[in-house]
């Protein structure tokens, strides 16, 4: 009787018990045609719906309910526009003019301000500690610090260790930026401006994509020589080194799900990452995409990635990075979907 009982109790259990859910699969699920345009990273306003990218002369700006796509001019030559949440402002570091920050106003279209910046203003993030923009300057080993709503640049923070990739903030007074020839990351301390300790990822080459993944309290890094490198925020110790395709660019969290995804765009391959258990990060899929696809942004209300590319021109010399030269008329952006 005892044992009967043990294992209807244990068959109850079970069968009451919730199943865990499996991390979700991603396809590509639809092509939004672009502006021609070369591009660098894409940025996702999730309040308003948007989804930003930036050419040499503007930006386009799709709906993420219709597909419907628009166009700002006041961006200029622009590496990306970061949102500023609860604004419509964005904060645009510019290609030219050369040490130039741009605040504009989004709804409007228009020049709020332009303000002084470092050699080579590049990748940027919002940071919900300070409410400020941090923009690494490529070329010049520091950040500057921007105050969006008072149309300013308040401090300017040496990071040293050559050229600067994208940063990422963990909203709790720290700053983390990619220093790509050292295979490093930078603490930036947000209350003193100061770098408070680096890094060194074992491994790692060329690093350019950055983020942070806020529940699991890990930084997710893409490297050059085809690893993601996965690191505890607090003290910089390795979790995971994964293996990932060639030509990675952005990474992108998406917070809801969990997951990173890291766009590779010399093997057209976007990787999924699952952090859900900091023990045991993985990569949980190989979605392929097609070559040049290696910036996105993830639209945290549906959970789509939205991913820049164009196919390739076999007649044209290669471009910048040594990536191929995009086909007039190809350019388009990917929509990747959870099913």
């Amino acid at each position: 009787m005892t044992r009967m009982l043990i294992v209807a109790l244990g068959l109850s259990a079970a069968f009451a018990a919730p199943a865990l859910a499996a991390d979700p699969s991603y396809k590509i699920v639809d092509r939004i045609k672009m502006l021609d345009g070369g591009w660098d990273y894409v940025v996702a306003d999730s309040d308003h719906g948007r989804i930003y990218r930036t050419r040499a002369d503007g930006a386009d700006v799709v709906d993420v309910k219709t597909g419907k796509v628009s166009q700002l001019t006041s961006t200029g030559n622009g590496h990306m526009v970061v949102v500023v949440p609860g604004t419509t402002l964005g904060v645009v570091p510019l290609r030219s003019p050369v040490k130039t920050v741009r605040i504009i106003d989004t709804a409007t279209d228009k020049v709020v301000a332009d303000v002084a910046g470092g050699e080579g203003p590049d990748g940027a993030t919002y940071d919900p500690f300070s409410k400020h923009v941090f923009v690494a300057n490529h070329n010049g080993g520091d950040v500057t610090e921007v105050d969006p709503v008072a149309g300013k640049a308040v401090a300017t923070i040496a990071i040293g260790g050559g050229k600067l990739e994208f940063p990422a903030a963990d909203g709790a007074g720290h700053v983390f930026v990619n220093m790509q020839e050292k295979g490093e990351i930078a603490v930036i301390d947000v209350r003193d401006h100061k770098v408070s300790a680096t890094y060194k990822m074992a491994g790692c080459e060329d690093n350019s994509g950055l983020a942070y993944a806020d529940k699991a309290k890990l930084l997710i890094a893409s490297c050059g020589n085809g690893v993601a490198k996965v690191v505890a925020a607090d003290g910089g110790k390795e979790v995971a080194s994964l293996p990932i395709g060639k030509g990675p660019d952005s990474v992108i969290y998406d917070s809801q799900r969990q997951l990173a995804f890291i766009p590779c765009g010399r093997d057209g391959v976007l990787e999924v990452v699952s952090l859900a258990d900091p023990a045991h990060v993985a990569v949980v899929q190989h979605v392929p995409t097609q070559v040049l696809t290696r910036t996105g942004a993830v639209d945290r209300q549906s959970g789509r990635i939205y991913l820049m590319t164009a196919v390739s021109d076999p007649s044209k010399p290669l471009g910048g990075g040594g990536r191929p030269t995009p086909k007039e008329g190809s350019f388009e952006m990917l929509v990747v979907g959870p099913q």
